[in-house]
């Protein structure tokens, strides 16, 4: 399976999709927006829709451009399937190409980074996909006044060849 990511813009709008959005997706790209007017929009550190088959059938982002902290950058990222599409591997695709473009935008100024992620805390489906690409659990921590897990993953350190994520 293949999932295409397709930026969202700084205005909330998906520049490859055209047709009429439903109201998951008119949410999502509203959300995004509201982000990026808290957290900035640098590229590619951004939010994106999934498409598989010519479908939109999810969303991700990095909810945030990567924050400094001494030699490495730290990113969360966040990532939804579609109702209708849940159960079909397209999350596992969706961390697996946000986890890519952190690869791909590793450098020697910016050579470290860890990548970061929430889930409820209990076992799910979402924990199950980033234990896929070995994330480390790291403990529970309080969100909006939520209980959640953190996940962390620190990508290799910057070399010159070509990486890609695995899982």
């Amino acid at each position: 399976m293949h999932v295409q990511l397709i930026p969202i813009d700084k205005q909330g709008r998906a520049l490859d999709v055209s047709g009429r959005l439903d109201m998951h997706v008119k949410q999502v790209c509203k959300a995004t927006a509201a982000l990026y007017r808290t957290a900035g929009f640098v590229a590619p550190w951004i939010g994106y829709l999934a498409v598989h088959e010519r479908q939109l059938v999810g969303a991700c982002a990095f909810k945030s451009p990567p924050v400094k902290e001494d030699d490495w950058a730290t990113v969360e990222i966040g990532y939804l399937t579609f109702p209708k599409f849940e159960g079909q591997g397209i999350a596992t695709e969706m961390v697996r190409e946000l986890l890519n473009i952190a690869y791909a935008a590793r450098s020697p100024m910016q050579p470290n980074i860890v990548v970061v992620a929430q889930t409820e805390n209990e076992d799910n489906a979402s924990n199950a996909i980033l234990k896929k690409f070995d994330f480390d659990f790291v403990g529970e921590q309080r969100d909006d006044g939520d209980v959640v897990w953190r996940w962390e993953l620190g990508l290799q350190p910057y070399s010159s060849s070509k990486d890609t994520a695995r899982g």
